[in-house]
């Protein structure tokens, strides 16, 4: 019998090609003859005909020469992994694009002649099929604009970028993009992931963020987007060096620091973030802020690897060599519209992370109270990456903050501050003697149970303005140590509420080795009855707190002889403090007046004699000096007698008038 060749017809089920007759009665067998007739070939490049051309639909590299070649060169890349992908790459071959440079490298390194010939061949056969992308990035690196269509370019993971957190420049790796095209004919954007260096009060790592770069029409400079490949900016090297400073002055500030803060903060306790003006001194502690509020520590992702777990391509990681690999890191996420009318620049309103809250929480995330810190010395690249804020407290107005750590500096301590406190006697000395030698005897004494009475309690009682208040911080300033002051009234009148103030205020001091100051704590003082339960809870619950406090307490009270007698036990240290003589008085007049300057004043001993004569208390004098100051201020003349007189008589007279009228 002659040899017969069966032939199978295939109807397009879409009507829209012609019939075609195949050897083979269904797909799967067409494929599998013709998967092992090219099975050999070192590239399979199919086509599709569209538009009346045909183009190139993949190509898929078979050769394995080529495949350690592509392998070394797309390493670690976004969310692509050859294995997986069957080493099928299809347009707009972004992997490739990306790692052009590096697949050329790698030709140029190649010393083995064979390796050096499939290199070769690869590329010839790479080079018209991305030919336009290649072009259309190296237009880019040239120009430094770029269109919408052409953002995924520019984008390369690993690459280093820079963007705002807070309006505060930052750098970060790309780690990530993705293009997004929504649905209703809205416009597409590009999402842009990033990693940055963070600590979380135990260990620094990389925690990630996220970027929109919204549609625009023509071309933008990379620089005004709101992330921006480091590459394209013209200062790329003083950018690299001047965060790179930052960053060591990030590497210094984790742990506990107390510094001085100028500028802006941004609050951690608001459901979105609020920026605020600050001025004067915090403390920046991220330990401090996560233990004290009851937040678990974000666990950031180890140093030997991006957030995403993706091998570190910048800094060379090897698998072999990751720590932590489990390690998951907090997402922080913000956004940034770079939709626009005008064709280069950019209106965008990034802000940065968003400020992590008591009520967010992180996956994977550690509530270890104890302070346990790795402050191991970062490298050059950690330090570029270093988020530029710190988390801390405010120490004036109470409230957790990021703070710009290039707004911190060092405490300038006053030393004036003690030699200006005025105290009759020796209380003055005996004051600062019960603090310094609290500190050398490093609670060595002890109660008979187990940390209780290891505390130094002071109280300082009399009528106001005599210098209660100013003689804890003029101590604590003397002793340099962070002075935590609250007034009572914050604390609340309900007793859960009282304790658990009191604990975290308390927690605080042990933290920081800081002084409490509690302003005004009358209602936890005053003497207990039967018939006022609800406020004997109140001084019950204060009492059992300060009995176990380890630190240095000052308390104010314009009412000492109401004070519980079980309270009265606990004080140490007893400061009365009395209407200021003439003679203080006077010392108040010349510390103010010192403190304005010497040379805007016009006033001599006499004068002062004749101020310290009025009837007024340390808080008085200071107004008084302040408001003559601002009086002044416009016509630069200096202060004289006449003007201190004016503005004292006026407030005396004041009050004298209120007393009679009644209003007192």
């Amino acid at each position: 019998m002659p040899p017969v060749t069966k032939l199978y017809r295939h109807d397009c089920p879409r009507k829209c090609c012609p019939q075609r007759w195949s050897p083979y009665p269904n797909h799967d067998e067409a494929l599998k003859h013709l998967t092992a007739q090219v099975a050999k070939d070192p590239i399979v490049h199919r086509h599709q005909f569209h538009d009346n051309k045909w183009t190139t639909f993949s190509f898929k590299i078979q050769c394995p020469l080529m495949k350690d070649l592509l392998g070394l060169a797309l390493a670690n890349y976004q969310d692509f992994d050859p294995e997986l992908q069957d080493w099928t790459f299809h347009p707009p071959f972004q992997p490739v694009v990306h790692r052009w440079d590096r697949l050329n490298e790698l030709l140029d390194l190649s010393t083995d002649p064979e390796r050096k010939q499939a290199a070769k061949e690869l590329i010839d056969f790479l080079r018209p099929i991305l030919g336009p992308s290649v072009d259309a990035l190296a237009k880019t690196k040239k120009t430094g604009k770029v269109t919408f269509d052409d953002l995924w370019q520019i984008f390369t993971p690993g690459e280093l970028a820079t963007t705002a957190f807070f309006d505060v420049e930052a750098a970060c790796r790309m780690t990530k993009y993705e293009r997004k095209d929504p649905p209703n004919c809205q416009p597409p954007y590009y999402i842009v992931h990033l990693e940055y260096l963070d600590w979380n009060g135990e260990r620094c790592g990389y925690a990630s963020t996220k970027v929109t770069v919204g549609h625009f029409d023509g071309f933008r400079h990379v620089v005004s987007l709101p992330v921006a490949p480091l590459y394209y900016n013209p200062a790329a090297e003083d950018t690299r060096r001047r965060l790179i400073q930052r960053g060591r002055k990030f590497e210094s500030l984790r742990g506990y620091h107390f510094q001085s803060c100028v500028g802006t903060k941004i609050l951690l306790e608001t459901k979105c973030p609020e920026e605020r003006p600050v001025e004067g001194r915090v403390i920046i502690d991220a330990h401090a802020y996560y233990a004290s509020n009851n937040i678990v520590k974000p666990k950031l992702a180890s140093l030997g690897r991006s957030t995403d777990g993706t091998k570190n391509v910048a800094n060379g990681v090897k698998d072999s060599d990751r720590r932590d690999d489990d390690d998951k890191s907090f997402i922080m996420s913000c956004a940034a519209d770079s939709d626009s009318d005008e064709d280069i620049d950019d209106d965008s309103d990034n802000k940065g992370p968003v400020a992590v809250g008591p009520s967010m929480t992180a996956v994977k995330a550690s509530r270890n109270n104890t302070r346990s810190e790795v402050l191991d010395r970062l490298t050059d690249e950690e330090c570029l990456l270093a988020t530029p804020w710190a988390k801390g407290l405010d120490l004036k107005t109470k409230e957790w903050a990021e703070f710009c750590i290039e707004d911190l500096s060092p405490i300038v301590w006053n030393d004036a501050a003690f030699d200006h406190l005025v105290l009759p006697g020796n209380e003055k000395q005996l004051s600062w003697e019960f603090v310094e030698n609290k500190a050398l005897a490093d609670n060595n004494f002890d109660d008979f149970v187990q940390d209780k009475g290891r505390g130094i309690i002071i109280l300082m009682f009399g009528p106001p303005g005599v210098g209660k208040t100013y003689t804890a911080e003029a101590v604590a300033e003397r002793a340099r140590v962070p002075l935590y002051s609250m007034s009572a009234g914050t604390l609340g009148t309900v007793p859960k509420e009282v304790e658990a103030a009191l604990d975290r205020a308390l927690g605080l001091c042990k933290l920081w080795n800081a002084m409490l100051l509690l302003d005004e704590a009358d209602v936890f003082l005053g003497s207990r009855s039967t018939a006022d339960l609800a406020r004997n809870e109140l001084v019950a619950v204060f009492l059992t707190k300060l009995e176990y406090y380890a630190g240095v307490c000052f308390l104010t009270t314009n009412r000492v002889s109401t004070i519980d007698q079980a309270f009265q036990s606990r004080v140490d240290l007893f400061l009365r403090y009395e209407d200021l003589t003439p003679s203080a008085r006077r010392q108040v007049w010349e510390n103010f007046i010192a403190r304005v300057g010497h040379e805007r004043f016009s006033v001599t001993g006499a004068d002062l004699d004749k101020l310290a004569e009025l009837k007024l208390n340390g808080r008085e004098i200071k107004n008084l000096i302040k408001s003559a100051h601002l009086l002044s201020l416009k016509g630069r003349e200096k202060i004289d007698m006449a003007r201190l007189w004016m503005l004292a008589d006026n407030r005396i007279s004041t009050l004298t008038n209120l007393k009679t009228d009644g209003f007192e």
